[in-house]
């Protein structure tokens, strides 16, 4: 597929599509040298030495937290309590294999501390199946190419994923995740797979604009349900499984917050919080729309308090919608579930029955794909180095030159990704599928969907 293409909703066709500046095959030689300085500064970094951190203890099974005294409710209102305690002290996943420090200190003494290598591991996890280039060029964008602006937010990006141990939860899978956290705190993994499968938050799609959608039906969340970790876990599990079906031109996701029946007690601010947190600091460019559909008069409230935290360039990319009508001008009808769309008995993609996927691991595997892996991330890093270390013209124009390397990058990272992702139910559903000739199908399972082979989509 020419990487120009992008995904039309019917019957899944590829449409031509006018590439955006700022973006891959898309680069001014101002920018291209924006690109490549960032590249350096990262490859400097990767060479630093740092300061392993090995834990204490091995992690074991944490005690019982302090029962809640009272009960509280999605976007913290009106419901439970917290026990007083701190916050840290309740995480049993989170933060357990990286030093404290490493997320406390301000930037500029915390990244030293960390080995290069954890980083650069990190970060080439980050960029999981996507064109390396695209990757980089979001931070540029997110910071509007200010160089020292964007290297401090994906350097802090990284030492964020380090110690939310995103890789880790990639690992492990979902079912990975249960055993784990049952292992960490009896009763955590089951609650962490009751919440993923509870019809809260589920990925399907697409919109009208080719993106992977993520459904979050918000009468169905009560803060006291889970604890807080468990809920970050979750949304993390959720973002990280939807960026395998990412190609470019398609970068970003949509959000459709369905509040049809939402009540106070639905609130939870510190939810919030952390999603806004995570799109704006720590998955830059990556939030194409979020769509606020049927929110009742008492939501007012709760937005006056929402929107300040909004950085402006994410507000821009909210709309409410009142009705069916106004929400299909940006997710077709084959795209919704029944009970947004109205249709009974419509089954979508996430209401599939199947059996539980088998857990990943946390033991590093060496097998031949991830030899491959490998020797071609130190493939790319050279011949990136050489390219960074190149003197633009100032009349170049990107051509698009790098883009088989990208896509030599990409196969190989889908050929090792059964090695490195633990299995999700979404794989055994089919919306992202890698065949035994490690082609990359996505299916997003409607009526106007055709499976799309989009291994080649750099």
């Amino acid at each position: 597929m020419a990487p120009a293409s992008v995904i039309d909703n019917a019957k899944g066709a590829p449409a031509t599509s006018e590439k955006q500046p700022g973006h891959v095959g898309h680069l001014t030689a101002k920018e291209t040298d924006m690109l490549k300085a960032l590249w350096k500064r990262l490859f400097e970094l990767f060479k630093q030495v740092g300061t392993e951190y090995k834990p204490a203890e091995k992690n074991e099974p944490a005690k019982e937290a302090p029962k809640e005294t009272k009960k509280g409710g999605f976007f913290g209102f009106g419901g439970k309590k917290e026990a007083k305690e701190d916050a840290k002290t309740n995480d049993v996943f989170i933060g357990t294999t990286a030093d404290p420090s490493w997320l406390t200190l301000p930037l500029e003494k915390a990244i030293p501390l960390i080995p290069g290598t954890d980083l650069q591991t990190t970060f080439w996890n980050m960029v999981c199946t996507d064109n390396p280039d695209a990757v980089v060029l979001r931070f540029l964008r997110a910071r509007k190419w200010d160089l020292d602006a964007a290297y401090n937010m994906l350097i802090n990006t990284l030492r964020w994923r380090i110690v939310m141990r995103v890789d880790d939860i990639v690992a492990l899978g979902e079912t990975g995740m249960h055993d784990e956290l049952e292992r960490l705190k009896p009763g955590m993994g089951k609650s962490f797979v009751e919440q993923l499968h509870s019809g809260k938050a589920f990925l399907g799609g697409p919109d009208k604009a080719g993106r992977g959608i993520c459904f979050i039906n918000v009468s169905l969340h009560h803060k006291e349900d889970q604890a807080p970790e468990v809920i970050k876990l979750l949304t993390m599990f959720v973002m990280e499984t939807s960026r395998i079906v990412v190609h470019q031109p398609i970068e970003a996701a949509c959000i459709v917050f369905n509040m049809d029946g939402f009540t106070l007690s639905n609130m939870d601010f510190d939810f919030v919080k952390f999603l806004v947190t995570c799109f704006e600091a720590y998955y830059p460019e990556t939030l194409g729309c979020c769509l606020i559909h049927k929110a009742p008069w008492v939501f007012s409230t709760v937005w006056n308090l929402i929107t300040p935290l909004l950085d402006p360039v994410v507000a821009s990319k909210i709309h409410f919608t009142k009705n069916v009508d106004e929400l299909t001008k940006y997710v077709d009808m084959a795209s919704l579930p029944g009970n947004i769309s109205g249709e009974k008995g419509k089954k979508t993609l996430d209401e599939q029955k199947v059996d539980p996927p088998k857990a990943g691991t946390l033991v590093k595997p060496n097998t031949p794909a991830i030899q491959d892996y490998h020797d071609m991330i130190k493939e790319f890093q050279y011949e990136t180095a050489e390219w960074a270390n190149s003197k633009t013209p100032e009349d170049a124009k990107d051509d698009g030159s790098r883009l088989e390397l990208a896509k030599q990058y990409r196969m190989m990272r889908i050929k090792s990704e059964r090695d490195l992702r633990g299995p999700s139910s979404y794989e055994t559903k089919g919306l992202a599928t890698i065949t035994d000739e490690h082609r990359l199908i996505i299916d997003f399972g409607n009526s106007n969907w055709t499976p799309l082979d989009i291994t080649e989509s750099v």
